[in-house]
């Protein structure tokens, strides 16, 4: 193993620390990234309602995975599925009670895993790191 890892085995290294993380977190609600994403995406919105097709371009996934990501939710009742009353052709989804108590664990966990991953960091040093970030994914579109 390279003793002076790259950029981008830190990068990957970091993201698999955070799933590994998140997804140990998610487990005891038999969730994902993915799902918690999709709801925290829900929970945001005016009447936490948006089409199928706003979530594809949030997520930035296919139709079918998009699909079959709400599909799971709406199994285990944390997301309504059903077609605009004023456009029958529209799909919406909707989170439940049950989507939302899932998001304020959610934050919470986000919450505690941002302050691991910043221990010891200055709130200069952590705004630098966010924004040097998005300028290198940026970068990368």
């Amino acid at each position: 193993m390279n003793d002076n890892p790259t950029s981008g085995q830190l990068i990957k290294q970091l993201n698999d620390a955070i799933e590994r993380q998140a997804n140990n977190s998610l487990r005891q609600n038999d969730l994902t990234m993915v799902q918690v994403w999709v709801l925290l995406s829900l929970n945001e919105k005016d009447e936490k309602t948006c089409s199928f097709k706003e979530l594809e371009r949030v997520l930035g996934v296919a139709q079918s995975t998009c699909a079959g990501i709400v599909n799971r939710l709406a199994l285990k009742k944390m997301v309504d599925c059903f077609t605009d009353p004023n456009d029958k052709r529209m799909k919406l989804v909707r989170i439940t009670p049950a989507g939302g108590k899932c998001c304020q664990d959610a934050t919470e966990n986000i919450g505690k895993l941002e302050q691991t991953m910043f221990h010891g960091l200055s709130e200069e040093e952590q705004t630098m790191f966010h924004s040097l970030l998005q300028r290198i994914y940026e970068n990368m579109k």
